[in-house]
């Protein structure tokens, strides 16, 4: 029973981030079709839009999952996420495609919900690897959808893919509909608000910590297509596959990561850091693809360790909060990498996102150190 749910949460959420995850990296082409006037700048605005508007309702869904269920909050995520999606395929100017943008925010959430309503089924260190699977699923949506979605552009498709993705999430809500539902803690959630003092003490540490790691590795992301064309590389499935290789290191050195006894977040965010700045001073498109298998294994060793972290702080009752302010930390990361990526690329050249990157990392580095002492002192 318990591998059918897993298998179940993982394929659901595998499908919502290859709608969620895949499609922004072409922004720049479906704008190109929906609005040719729109100005460069605006790319980083809407890359981040969803992102700011799933951190600004993932605390607020999180005390509503504690309160009604993880199950159906998860259920939610499905549902908003198709919701939004289909409103983007079908927009006629831009306006709406804005709004369409804040849907799939505001109501989406599937990364945070699926970690919840794990966490109601999974403790401890069954938990941890629960949690490095979400991230496994989404890595592998991070590697199929820029590649796949990349062939697809090339061929002439634009705006029309949001149509069509849009089926994706409303298949994972037809897999969750049937697991097993999770108790909701209505009296707890009814005392309490969605605020850090519910959480572990050293939980504000901790999410500045996601904050910093999820902050480096998106600021490279919105202008990683013109960055691989001024390298010389001209080709967009080319360009979709050395963005993907990060992900692709998660996927086959996972087990070996999970194997490992002791907290790898140190190392990781050493190597996160090396890596964009070797990136930032390259010159030639040849040494990308080492380069970006080593920011692969930072990414790995940094998640693995987050997960770890997290999972020994999981307290019973207040999953929903737990993960929503987690996840939200990382969108308000995403949301600022992505404004950050605009105003540095325009002023300072389209590589010192990279720079960014390591400089974040580097401050994630120094800041993290005091949880892996905490977390030896709470059993595991």
């Amino acid at each position: 029973m318990q591998r059918r749910l897993i298998s179940s949460v993982l394929l659901g959420h595998y499908l919502s981030a290859f709608t969620a995850l895949g499609i922004p990296l072409y922004l720049p082409r479906i704008l190109a079709d929906l609005a040719p006037d729109t100005p460069g700048w605006t790319i980083g605005v809407l890359f981040v839009l969803p992102t700011l508007c799933t951190a600004l309702a993932a605390p607020i869904w999180g005390r509503w999952a504690d309160r009604n269920g993880c199950r159906l909050s998860l259920l939610r995520a499905h549902a908003g996420l198709f919701a939004g999606f289909l409103l983007a395929g079908l927009s006629p100017n831009l306006p709406v495609f804005v709004l369409a943008l804040i849907i799939q925010g505001t109501f989406g959430g599937a990364m945070a919900a699926s970690n919840a309503y794990l966490s109601t089924q999974f403790k401890d260190g069954d938990l941890s690897r629960a949690l490095n699977w979400t991230q496994y699923s989404a890595r592998l949506a991070m590697i199929s959808g820029p590649i796949l979605l990349g062939v697809l552009t090339s061929q002439g498709l634009g705006l029309s893919l949001y149509r069509y993705l849009a089926w994706l999430p409303l298949l994972a809500f037809v897999l969750i509909l049937p697991l097993p539902d999770d108790t909701p803690k209505r009296a707890l959630a009814h005392k309490h608000t969605a605020t850090l003092g519910d959480l572990p003490d050293d939980m504000a540490r901790l999410l500045a910590v996601q904050f910093l790691f999820s902050f480096a590795m998106v600021v490279t992301f919105p202008y990683f297509v013109p960055f691989g064309e001024r390298l010389g590389l001209g080709n967009d499935a080319l360009i979709g596959v050395l963005y993907s290789l990060p992900h692709l290191v998660y996927l086959l050195a996972l087990p070996w990561a999970q194997k490992h006894r002791g907290n790898l977040l140190l190392p990781g965010l050493g190597l996160l850091a090396i890596s964009n700045a070797l990136q930032f001073w390259s010159v030639q498109a040849e040494p990308l693809f080492v380069l970006r298998l080593l920011s692969g294994a930072g990414m790995l060793l940094g998640f693995v360790g987050l997960h770890r972290c997290l999972s020994q702080r999981s307290r019973k009752g207040s999953a929903g909060r737990l993960f929503g302010w987690f996840d939200s930390s990382g969108k308000w990361a995403g949301t600022a990498a992505g404004v950050t990526a605009g105003l540095v690329s325009q002023t300072c050249g389209i590589a010192s996102p990279f720079l960014v990157a390591c400089l974040a990392a580097i401050a994630a580095l120094v800041l993290a150190r005091p949880l892996l002492i905490t977390s030896r002192e709470i059993p595991a």
